[in-house]
């Protein structure tokens, strides 16, 4: 590299050399006001000082696509050096959790040997590896969490997403409220134009920076003019669950819906035109509409009876639950993890994927129930509450539910109460 030092006025130039060990080369110096004319130094002049430059090693960048293993990345950032790296990272990151748009950074040495590397993992953690005498160290640097108790409410014009949105909420506060209240509302068939809701909520931030929503604390949702409320508690088994304002559970022995977000394309019917064999005759289930790959939840406990190809209903799963219940899900285009004759379910898990199996002209779920036997229409179904809380903790939860009662009204909570 090389640098031009010279007066601004008359004068001659210098011509700096820095090579790899910043070794100055002075060809010439000779410049107006730093020698008294005879060539001899001026001794009130401190002599030309210069500071060697360290050689400049841009960082390399590489991000995470679609199909990419620790293999591929520790190749693109690594070089020669790639399975010391990829052996490292392993040691860290599952390599089945890495997740596209992952960015990693590294710098290199003057020789051009990777010698350190960050990996953002997502806005709270961060990976830190950096090479010395051939052995890789990994640090991870956690940023800290801020929360902090807010309360939202809106109304809702068209969806719950576009209510939330508008009281300055994320999409995730109102996938957790309809998970609240799953039970006692289908956010699809019975949101309503003028609906509201208050939600009192966690909101963690980084570095002033949305985070992530923590524990909905409390909720009230006014459907079609009926006032619904969740207040979260633990049970005896310290197993947070959401209660109404008298300490009733909000989980019941169904769901409402077996899908969370869908619509309703064909419902139960004693005489219905079958689409595929062109003739009038029983459906026994509700039809949802929703693309393939969407997840299909059992819609109370049970077990498994059957996970397999049925005929006409394609790939399908039955679950046997108490007080002579039985669920069907038909068209599945795969089964949920583990699923299989035998197996028992909890409300709420995975059985399945939304498909197009058997006799159907579009992707589906024709979701169907029975009762001792004989099919029933599943949006008719009155589902009681599951066990309440024992005598002891009901009268702590009214306690409680006193104070989180001023917080969803907009009131200050009283001295001493904490969500």
């Amino acid at each position: 590299m090389s640098v031009l030092v010279g007066a601004v006025s008359r004068g001659t130039f210098a011509l700096l050399s820095l090579g790899a060990s910043a070794t100055v080369l002075m060809a010439s110096l000779n410049l107006i006001g730093c020698s008294d004319g005879n060539g001899n130094a001026r001794a009130d002049v401190p002599p030309v000082e210069v500071i060697p430059i360290a050689e400049y090693c841009p960082p390399v960048l590489t991000t995470v696509a679609s199909g990419d293993t620790l293999e591929t990345v520790s190749r693109r950032i690594a070089g020669r050096e790639w399975v010391s790296w990829r052996d490292a990272l392993a040691d860290e990151i599952d390599p089945r959790r890495l997740r596209p748009g992952t960015v990693f950074e590294g710098v290199l040495s003057p020789r051009g040997a990777l010698e350190e590397l960050r990996v953002l993992l997502d806005m709270r953690s961060e990976l830190v590896l950096k090479s010395s005498s051939g052995v890789i160290d990994c640090s991870r640097v956690e940023r800290e969490v801020i929360s902090e108790v807010v309360r939202l409410e809106g109304v809702v014009e068209s969806s719950l997403f576009g209510a939330v949105e508008g009281a300055g909420g994320r999409p995730a506060l109102a996938v957790g409220m309809a998970e609240i209240f799953r039970w006692d509302v289908d956010f699809l068939r019975d949101l309503r134009q003028g609906d509201t809701f208050v939600v009192i909520v966690d909101e963690q931030r980084i570095e002033g920076e949305f985070y992530r929503y923590g524990t909905i604390f409390a909720a009230q949702f006014t459907n079609k003019g009926r006032a619904l409320n969740a207040v979260v508690f633990p049970d005896e088994n310290d197993r947070l669950g959401y209660y109404d304002l008298e300490g009733n559970p909000l989980r019941k022995m169904f769901l409402r819906s077996p899908l969370k977000f869908s619509r309703v394309t064909s419902h139960f019917s004693m005489n219905r035109f079958h689409p595929v064999l062109k003739k009038r005759m029983p459906h026994y289930g509700v039809d949802y509409g929703a693309p393939i790959g969407t997840q299909v939840r059992a819609t109370a406990d049970g077990v498994v009876t059957l996970a397999a190809r049925n005929g006409g209903a394609g790939n399908m799963v039955r679950v046997r639950h108490p007080n002579g219940y039985e669920t069907n899900y038909l068209h599945l285009s795969r089964y949920g993890g583990g699923v299989r004759k035998g197996v028992r379910v909890t409300q709420g898990q995975v059985i399945g994927y939304v498909g197009s199996t058997g006799y159907s002209t579009g992707p589906h779920l024709d979701y169907r129930v029975k009762h001792n036997g004989s099919w029933i229409n599943p949006l008719s179904i009155s589902s009681p509450p599951v066990e309440p809380l024992k005598e002891d903790r009901l009268q702590r939860f009214l306690g409680h539910a006193l104070a989180v009662l001023d917080l969803l009204e907009g009131r200050e909570a009283p001295v001493g109460a904490r969500c």
